[in-house]
């Protein structure tokens, strides 16, 4: 004979067992986990490489890294970003920050002109701004949710770094700006 508790019937139970057991998939749905970078400093600069799979198409990621004109509506610390070239024109993007500590590392005022080669790879190089010199990519991998999206850059500061500034401390900054593009990405694929 089965044991009832006066407390809940077994309808009762089942349908809260069935509410628990949604919420828990809910909270577990695909979510980009947390970025992996690296980095390394040195006499030539810094060199950063991030990575993180992002829950999103191609095209999704694509025109969030590529959404210039918004990028400072996502990106932490980003004061503005436009497009300054005439259409037809090779692309130049001005990008301001108010980077406090992280400006030794990247610039707090650059243009950079875009190489664009649709949906799987951003090139971009420093052509004007606070910085000796600054090139690198966005990549994406695959073409369906999910992708694996790539980020490459080696800044060449005005100035070398201070001893205070660490390894860690651009990791850390790099990888808060990097996970919000991904975040940004899942959000428009929603």
């Amino acid at each position: 004979m089965p044991v009832t508790s006066p407390l809940i019937s077994p309808r009762r139970f089942a349908a809260w067992f069935a509410a628990w057991f949604a919420l828990c998939l809910l909270a577990s749905a695909a979510q980009a986990g947390p970025a992996r970078v690296k980095v390394d400093t040195g006499l030539t600069g810094v060199r950063v490489d991030a990575s993180q799979t992002v829950y999103a198409d191609a095209a999704t990621v694509w025109s969030t890294i590529t959404d210039y004109n918004r990028l400072a509506a996502f990106i932490p610390d980003m004061v503005s970003s436009r497009v300054i070239s005439a259409p037809g024109t090779p692309k130049r993007v001005e990008q301001i920050a108010d980077a406090g500590l992280f400006a030794f590392i990247m610039p707090d005022r650059v243009v950079l002109a875009m190489e664009e080669v649709p949906t799987y790879t951003l090139r971009f190089r420093a052509v004007s701004g606070k910085v000796a010199s600054m090139s690198g990519e966005w990549r994406i991998v695959g073409d369906h949710a999910p992708v694996m999206l790539h980020y490459r850059a080696h800044v060449l500061p005005l100035t070398p770094l201070p001893p205070l500034v660490s390894e860690y401390f651009i990791e850390s900054e790099v990888r808060t700006r990097f996970e919000a593009v991904g975040n940004e990405s899942e959000r428009r694929s929603r």
